[in-house]
């Protein structure tokens, strides 16, 4: 697991900055996301000092990817010059 040091002072400053933003917001959409945002920062401090953290594994893709190239046939316009999109 890796581990970041944030110093509670670092957070504390960031919801400091986002509840200045929020405060000049002109919507109460913009509000709310700062507020989300304020929440999320307050949970992290919350969750690190009781040891809660945990960084989340890289995700496996469990299906084969597909190919760049297939079998399909290009589409056939009239009004194009030719099989190229710079075709005009």
């Amino acid at each position: 697991m890796v581990k970041v040091d944030i110093s509670s002072r670092q957070m504390l400053d960031k919801i400091e900055e986002l509840v200045l933003k929020a405060k000049q917001a002109n919507s109460e959409d913009k509000v709310q996301g700062y507020v989300i945002a304020i929440k999320s920062l307050c949970e992290v401090m919350v969750d690190e000092k009781a040891g809660n953290i945990s960084i989340p594994k890289p995700i496996t893709l469990s299906q084969p990817v597909m190919s760049a190239t297939s079998n399909v046939e290009p589409v056939k316009m009239e009004e194009a010059n030719g099989e190229s999109l710079f075709d005009f």
